[in-house]
């Protein structure tokens, strides 16, 4: 039996709540010797079939029938199959890596959705500040939900947005937090989180000039935590064209970097102030004059030191020497430019109209950015710095640190009016992130008077300022003295993944300082009178390590003093609380599976996702967007509340047929907030052939997780998801529907497997094309199209791009070839009277993963791409 799926799709109207019932009156529909429920609408008013009149369509009828035969046949089938429901992560483990259990892995995370992802991936902690603990395991949770799956052979990003905002760039990424982003994200078990989004910087399509940013710096330190040195250095010819793209607002005579304040993240600071004392341009105001700033060129301190130790491990001396002086000398321009003496701080200077480059005179929190870079950590420039901190007309706020000291005649304590952002007073844990890695950078020196316990209460400032309504909560920005955020809009700002908090506590408070050689650093910032603390399989190096304080040993019982395992092991003891060990060399992770179904261009493009029934405030398309998180607001899912079906199905179709063998389905259940769906009381998946896999058990299923259902392996170009409702007043959701697979390693790549723009640009099927068994081809492309290979895995080298296309027009049609973004060839598309020919191009792949990006067409012609070959 061939399963048909079919497609009812309603209107969406800006979602608001779920909606009751248009009458109170419900019968009970018996089958299967169950009460269950008979078709109802919601008083939202779906459409279905054309019709909106409270009562079934015929088209409602048909479907019913439908279901109710599929559902027949499928009993008739349900022993036939071996079904297995899995809540473990779907990629691929080590089995031989082991951690500790001395912590409860349950209570901390028990409020919390998406738990199979949290307890895999996050290092556990026990410390006597409940405070700064409950908000240490709610910022994984906004870790969790700005993670996005791009495609397959992208992989993941992280977004700073849960909903995606229109200044956002390739994929919605927003590059200003993303050295924030890298720093938080480095502790996670799983290492292709962060591998992708470097990526997506060095290789892909994300726009690394937008802001002001330190990716290159973090993607350095990141290395020392995951202990893969190699990746690091095969980006090094990526990461020197993303420095040189600075190269147009460097001033040779400053020696320093220029832009405006807006694009270095903190519009309405104070240089737009002094540049717009009356008020009279809102744009200078706002945007702010070009302007040198400590914090933008601290950041291009950081990252050239990072090219510097990218090159070493390339054995590129040339380049190790050349970064390493272009960072001293930027360093030395910075201190000779930027410190003020009469201020003792580092100062913005504007640029316009200012040949003598005076600088301003307000103490701006940016000027605390520097030290964490490790730029002024001698006591004449860290000890003014300290002062300033704890400077209550400083920096220092009941909800600071402020972004503007509190003595300027611009500081301003609440917003003046309903813009969002202001960045003279406001306390922002962007810059937060930055001001506690600076603490501890100058703590960690010795060379002021600063103390642990000044560091617990700048950390635990923090933790009071991400609160709402009692809970850990994190939006955009704070007001300084009252107990609320300043800009929190909903639907917008909730969990916004803009900072640090956890890379702090790891790193600051408990002390973990990575390290490139096989080596682990524990150098905490406790106060003196804490007698316990715990980091539970903490993810270094590709193993699992536990760092515990018990001053008595009898709270954890694993010894006096602090005790150290690695996978399980114990490795020291020691009556301190700090150590330097030696650890076990590296283990790198195996490749990580690929998700085919996801499908970052929207409706219209492959993969597709349908339904026989969709809420009108919900979207099938969300279903396979790669954005995955659980709350009610913001929205992120697929649910048929309100559908008056028995069972509803979700479709997803690719583009060509593709073996699989497991499709992972994220289930929404709102009921313990008050709502109406909840996880299936059965599940038929469906492919090309038939009956795949049925669950029948619901207790076995995860609310608000994913649930892998696993089945023998089958070639097939959709899988239909039927899903049974529990009860007449119960519904069904799926915030995610994923299927992972192995990735494609060439050396032949799909045309329609790639990610595809141009307002023509599409998957079309050609009865002429072999490629793939429906005749699935890439046509439409124009002068705006292209097409883009992600993932194309190489050695490094010269090699062989082959291209198998059809032009069934009358002239030639020329597309130009990038390489990870760099233009390296052209291609000459002959007419070929509609038939599939090859032409072949030299082109220079980096070792690991490339983009490939085909551009161009024939606004007149019809061209036609079938594969790629990389050989």
């Amino acid at each position: 039996m061939t399963y048909i799926p079919f497609v009812y799709e309603m209107a969406r109207p800006s979602y608001k709540t779920f909606a009751s019932f248009a009458s109170p009156a419900m019968r009970k529909f018996k089958s299967q010797g169950r009460d269950d429920l008979l078709p109802q609408h919601s008083s939202k008013g779906n459409f279905v079939g054309g019709k909106q009149d409270g009562q079934p369509s015929e088209a409602d009828y048909f479907l019913l029938k439908v279901a109710s035969f599929i559902s027949a046949i499928g009993v008739l089938w349900v022993l036939a199959y071996t079904i297995i429901v899995q809540q473990s992560s779907p990629y691929p483990e080590r089995d031989d890596i082991r951690g500790t259990s001395f912590l409860d892995h349950e209570k901390p995370i028990s409020s919390f959705a998406g738990k199979t992802f949290l307890k895999h991936n996050i290092p556990f902690i026990d410390i006597p500040d409940s405070l700064i603990q409950d908000v240490y395991y709610y910022r994984w949770t906004s870790i969790q939900r700005n993670l996005r799956y791009i495609k397959a052979g992208t992989g993941y990003m992280c977004t700073e947005f849960v909903q995606p905002v229109g200044y956002a760039k390739a994929f919605g990424s927003i590059d200003a937090a993303a050295g924030h982003q890298i720093d938080e994200s480095r502790w996670l078990r799983d290492k292709f989180y962060g591998d992708d989004y470097i990526h997506l910087y060095t290789r892909g399509p994300a726009d690394a000039l937008q802001y002001t940013q330190w990716i290159l710096d973090a993607a350095s330190r990141r290395a020392m935590v995951t202990g893969d040195p190699q990746f690091l250095a095969s980006q090094l010819d990526d990461m020197i064209r993303l420095w040189h793209q600075w190269d147009q607002v460097y001033d040779d005579a400053a020696g320093l970097y220029y832009y405006q304040p807006v694009w270095d993240a903190q519009e309405l600071s104070l240089p737009g102030f002094v540049a717009d004392p009356n008020g009279t341009d809102w744009t200078l105001r706002k945007d702010g004059p070009d302007t040198f700033r400590p914090s933008h060129n601290a950041y291009m301190v950081g990252n050239a030191r990072a090219i510097s130790r990218a090159a070493k491990l390339a054995l590129d001396g040339f380049n190790e020497f050349l970064f390493s002086r272009l960072a001293d000398d930027l360093e030395t321009a910075m201190y000779e430019r930027m410190w003020a003496p009469e201020q003792r701080f580092f100062m913005d200077i504007i640029r316009p109209n200012n040949p003598n480059l005076t600088r301003l005179t307000g103490r701006e929190q940016v000027g605390l950015f520097p030290y964490r870079f490790g730029i002024g950590l001698n006591k004449s420039y860290a000890q003014p710095a300290v002062d300033s901190m704890f400077d209550t007309n400083g920096f220092l706020a009941p909800y600071g640190p402020t972004t503007l000291e509190i003595r300027d005649p611009w500081f301003m304590a609440v917003r003046p009016d309903d813009y969002c952002c202001y960045w003279n007073g406001m306390s922002w844990p962007y810059s937060t992130g930055h001001t506690l890695k600076s603490l501890a950078a100058i703590y960690r020196s010795g060379t002021t008077n600063v103390t642990a316990e000044q560091y617990h209460q700048y950390l635990q400032t923090y933790a009071r300022t991400q609160q709402k309504n009692g809970q850990p909560y994190v939006a955009e920005s704070h007001y300084p003295f009252i107990d609320g955020w300043s800009a929190d809009g909903w639907n917008h700002s909730e969990h916004y993944d803009h900072s640090t908090n956890n890379d702090d506590v790891i790193t600051g408070l408990l002390g973990i300082i990575p390290q490139q050689e096989d080596a682990l650093e524990i150098s905490p910032i406790v106060p003196g009178n804490w007698t316990y603390f715990a980091l539970e399989n903490l993810s270094y190096h590709g193993h699992l390590v536990t760092v515990l304080y018990d001053k008595y040993g009898s709270r954890y019982k694993a010894g006096r003093g602090l005790t150290v395992f690695i996978d399980g092991k114990k490795v020291f003891n020691g009556v301190g609380k700090s150590a330097s060990i030696l650890i076990p060399p590296p283990i790198l992770p195996a490749d990580p599976l690929v998700n085919i179904a996801a499908n970052p261009s929207g409706p219209g493009q492959y993969p597709t996702a349908e339904a026989t029934f969709t809420n009108s405030g919900d979207f099938q398309y969300k279903a396979i967007d790669g954005v995955l998180f659980y709350d009610s607001i913001p929205d992120n899912r697929w649910t048929n509340y309100g559908s008056p079906n028995l069972n509803d199905t979700l479709t997803v179709t690719f583009a060509r047929p593709r073996n699989v063998s497991s499709v992972t389905l994220a289930l929404y259940s709102d009921i313990t907030r008050g709502g109406g769906v909840d996880v299936p009381a059965r599940i038929e998946i469906y492919g090309s052939n038939g009956l795949l896999a049925t669950v029948n058990d619901s207790s076995s299923l995860l609310p608000n997780d994913r649930n892998e259902v696993s089945f023998d392996q089958v070639e097939t170009q959709f899988l239909a998801i039927n899903m049974y409702r529990k009860s007449s007043r119960l519904w069904v959701g799926v915030c995610e529907l994923e299927v992972w697979t192995p990735p494609m390693r060439g050396p032949t790549y799909y045309a329609v497997d790639s990610y595809l723009t141009g307002q023509e640009t599409s998957v079309a099927f050609d009865n002429i094309s072999t490629a793939t068994t429906n005749g699935a081809v890439v046509g439409g492309l124009r002068s705006d199209s292209n097409v883009a290979f992600s993932g194309v895995v190489s050695s490094g080298g010269r090699t062989n791009l082959t291209l198998s296309y059809s032009n069934a027009g009358n002239v030639t049609v020329g597309l130009s070839v990038e390489i990870n973004q760099v233009p390296q060839a052209s291609l000459s598309l002959l007419p070929s009277k509609g038939k599939y020919v090859n032409t072949t191009t030299m082109v220079t792949l980096a070792a690991g993963k490339n983009y490939v990006n085909l551009r161009g067409g024939s606004d007149d012609g019809d061209v036609r791409l079938e594969t790629v070959t990389l050989r």
